[in-house]
């Protein structure tokens, strides 16, 4: 229950695991009991299918269709195979130019590192960037929580200018966060960290590494497959507690707007997303300087 998060959506309470990727978070009779009582009107979770099949799920919880990007990994050199040539020169491009990449420990300086890398700009990939603006303490307060986590950096001439975090679980590696520059693109660095991402996954015997869903960025989806990720169907549960929560599965509205949508609408309503997005991010930025 520590993880557990709960959010408020219109009349429902809707909880949800944090930490639902990196162990089971499917729900018993006492779990569901326990959310019940404190006033929970839908629990939702993913079936890590991979590792944990769920066998004969009761009839009243709703599947829908989800997804992940994984990849599957025994060692760096069949990684390489897997990938190409493109990629591969891409990652030498970033040792040509001079990029180290090598597992950190968590210190102030790579928090500080890494806050820099936050705040180089308020829009990435062409969508609001949610990390833009976050203080020097907020970003080492976030750091300083992650457990069984791995961070990887890319330094040229001594400074950060990209990272990735990895968090471990059950069966599973996690890509938390994989960020550079925008000023050193040219560097091919998220490249080279995924690079070594692998290589250290391999070291420690992970089988799988994750990296988010797949389908909702175009740019980023390209990244994932061009790097060997492949998507990899899952489901998700939505377990009704209360009668609100069963009226509101019956109204769907237990899902959020661009997971409700069919696929054939979402792709072509991508980019309208991102210039909402990144839009009232720059009003806002631009009424604030104002003041």
């Amino acid at each position: 229950m520590e993880s557990l998060l709960v959010r408020k959506k219109l009349f429902l309470r809707i909880a949800q695991d944090s930490q639902e990727y990196e162990k089971d978070a499917s729900a018993n009779e006492e779990f569901i009991k326990k959310m019940s009582e404190q006033g929970v009107d839908i629990y939702t979770f993913l079936e890590r299918s991979w590792c944990c099949p769920l066998a004969n799920a009761p009839k009243n919880w709703v599947r829908t269709d989800d997804n992940v990007g994984l990849l599957e990994i025994t060692t760096l050199d069949a990684w390489f195979s897997v990938v190409g040539k493109k990629t591969r020169n891409m990652v030498r491009r970033a040792e040509k130019s001079g990029v180290k990449v090598n597992v950190v420990e968590l210190s102030p300086q790579l928090i500080e590192g890494i806050w820099k890398i936050y705040n180089e700009t308020p829009i990435r990939q062409g969508r609001s960037f949610h990390h833009y603006g976050e203080s020097l303490k907020s970003v080492g307060d976030n750091m300083a929580m992650a457990e069984k986590s791995t961070f990887i950096g890319a330094y040229l001439e001594g400074e950060l200018v990209g990272f990735i975090q990895i968090i471990y679980g059950d069966n599973i590696a996690v890509i938390s966060q994989i960020l550079s520059l925008q000023k050193h693109w040219d560097k091919s660095l998220n490249n080279a960290l995924l690079a070594k991402a692998v290589e250290v996954c391999a070291g420690n015997g992970n089988r799988w590494l994750m990296y988010g869903r797949i389908g909702n960025h175009p740019s980023l989806d390209k990244f994932k497959a061009s790097n060997g990720f492949k998507k990899y169907p899952i489901a998700r549960y939505y377990v009704p507690l209360t009668r609100k929560g069963k009226f509101a599965i019956l109204l769907g509205l237990h899902q959020s707007l661009k997971d409700a949508l069919p696929e054939a609408l979402k792709g072509p309503l991508i980019p309208l997303f991102n210039w909402i997005s990144r839009t009232k991010t720059l009003l806002k930025l631009h009424l604030k300087s104002s003041h």
